[in-house]
């Protein structure tokens, strides 16, 4: 099994969950993500907030689902953030959020459910229903958390649109967009969860930070060595005096 493509840290009384790879039952390859493997592991947070940033061509429905019930029935306040692509099947778990912030720089891309079948005429039936079942059923997500209606969500998923932060945030998919200008809490929020992957590496990959300047103390003026001359006038200036 390859390495994990999801990351969940702790920090007093917030998480940071980070699902930067594919969606599906089973983690096979190194970008995978399954249910089974962080279900859990958010069910077991004790803390009070739930920063989640996704960057995610999407995988399987299933799975997704199970992710966004496990944010929706964790007692904390879950703070969705889109990093990039959260696309297909991934956008159920950034749905999740209470608040949804989007990056400038992500993207959100909508489609009807896929499935791929072979075989007699009732069997190609058969998946075509289940296909619009879960469709159907994943319609839910969208209304119970944004302004749109039904059909408007059907609309998007049967053009496979790809939607910009702004027009994500129009439609209430996002609650805001994540830049500049956004607002303190949530900038800090993404402050402290950069801080946090920082102070956890290794010193080598760290950045050294650098001595303060010492400053040498100042040296005094040498003075010229009077000439000869000079010093058989101060001489016979003195004893005249």
């Amino acid at each position: 099994m390859g390495k994990q493509y999801y990351a969940i840290q702790q920090a007093q009384r917030e998480a940071d969950i980070y699902i930067f790879g594919d969606i599906v039952p089973f983690e096979f390859f190194e970008g995978d993500v399954s249910a089974h493997g962080i279900t859990q592991q958010i069910k077991d947070l004790d803390v009070d907030q739930i920063n989640v940033h996704i960057d995610s061509y999407g995988g399987a429905v299933s799975e997704c689902w199970a992710i966004y019930n496990a944010l929706k029935n964790h007692p904390a306040k879950v703070v969705t953030y889109g990093d990039g692509f959260v696309a297909s099947a991934a956008l159920y778990p950034f749905m999740a959020g209470d608040e949804r912030y989007a990056s400038n720089l992500s993207a959100y891309y909508f489609h009807q459910v896929w499935v791929s079948a072979s075989g007699y005429a009732d069997e190609l039936r058969a998946a075509a229903n289940e296909a619009e079942l879960m469709t159907e059923v994943g319609l839910n997500a969208f209304t119970d958390n944004t302004g749109m209606t039904a059909d408007e969500v059907r609309e998007l998923q049967k053009s496979e649109t790809w939607l910009t932060p702004s027009e994500a945030l129009e439609r209430g998919i996002a609650t805001a967009i994540l830049a500049d200008t956004a607002p303190k809490h949530a900038q800090g929020a993404k402050r402290q969860s950069l801080q946090r992957m920082l102070d956890k590496a290794p010193a080598t990959e760290r950045i050294p930070e650098p001595e303060p300047e010492q400053k040498e103390p100042p040296q005094e003026e040498e003075k010229p060595t009077p000439s000869i001359m000079q010093m058989l006038g101060d001489y016979f200036t003195k004893k005249e005096e």
